[in-house]
């Protein structure tokens, strides 16, 4: 899929084995501007990165563009099946969150 036959309206998924080369089109790595954090209580965290995000309302947050590892993993935290999902757009209501600008070398997967 080239660029000009990207969606970014669409929702995305892409899987390769824990082996294997999985690439993401670059069109959405390029736009990636932030890491976000999302704290819990038992002190793990959950990250994502996305173009940009904004407050809709009190406790609630709009993110853009969203790129999510959500690849599966055993209780030993090795990887079974690498995935990437990308969202056009995503809500937090009453999460607890950080912003980190995010890093400007390429995550796992992103295609050249």
């Amino acid at each position: 899929m080239t660029e000009d036959q990207v969606n970014l309206l669409e929702q995305r998924e892409w899987e390769a084995g824990p082996k294997e080369d999985l690439k993401l089109p670059g069109i959405y790595i390029k736009q990636l501007n932030f890491e976000i954090v999302i704290l819990d209580l038992k002190g793990t965290a959950r990250t994502f990165r996305c173009a940009e995000y904004w407050s809709v309302s009190s406790g609630a947050w709009r993110f853009a563009k969203v790129i999510i590892d959500s690849s599966l993993r055993n209780p030993k935290g090795e990887v079974m099946l690498q995935r990437f999902t990308y969202h056009p757009e995503i809500v937090l209501a009453n999460v607890p969150f950080m912003v980190i600008g995010a890093p400007k070398q390429p995550i796992p997967g992103e295609a050249d």
